[in-house]
């Protein structure tokens, strides 16, 4: 379930030189099962909850996208799905999650799943840390490419509750 800290650990140790430097791997979501979950206390008996919102159709960068929101015992995510090959002007990198009293909750993961061969729709998930108490109340979900430049704000976010 760590694998995917081995490229840092190994900077931090020394491992690689600087002059050697070799750019990281893309983003992978790592193929992570049930039983890893459950032991790490991510997932409960109760599983995920999905709650569909209702959204924008069309959002600032003029894509056109639907999106819901999930929540597991430790974690939430929403999920973004976009209607054609070029769902934002860049590629998503880093993402926030900002809510009532200024709290945020902490990103672990922004995944962008490739066009679907059918009919292209490109799905961006955002992962997010989130006890049972958290989460609640209607958050702000920021999409921003690697340099930071926002690529699509999206208010109105809620979670299912548990």
């Amino acid at each position: 379930m760590l694998l995917f800290l081995l490229p840092f650990l190994a900077a931090a140790d020394g491992g690689m030189s600087d002059d050697a430097a070799t750019p990281l791997p893309e983003q992978v979501c790592a193929d992570i099962g049930l039983s890893a979950m459950l032991a790490e206390m991510i997932l409960d008996q109760r599983g995920v909850q999905m709650l569909e919102l209702r959204g924008p159709e069309t959002g600032s960068s003029g894509a056109e996208f639907h999106f819901m929101s999930f929540r597991s015992a430790r974690r939430v995510a929403v999920q973004l799905k976009f209607f054609g090959r070029t769902p934002l002007p860049g590629k998503a990198a880093k993402a926030s999650l900002h809510g009532p009293n200024h709290q945020t909750l902490r990103v672990v993961g922004v995944v962008e799943v490739a066009p679907d061969a059918e009919d292209g729709t490109v799905r961006i998930i955002v992962e997010a840390e989130a006890q049972a108490h958290e989460a609640r109340g209607v958050y702000t979900l920021e999409l921003q490419d690697a340099e930071g430049t926002k690529l699509l704000v999206l208010p109105g976010v809620r979670f299912p509750s548990i």
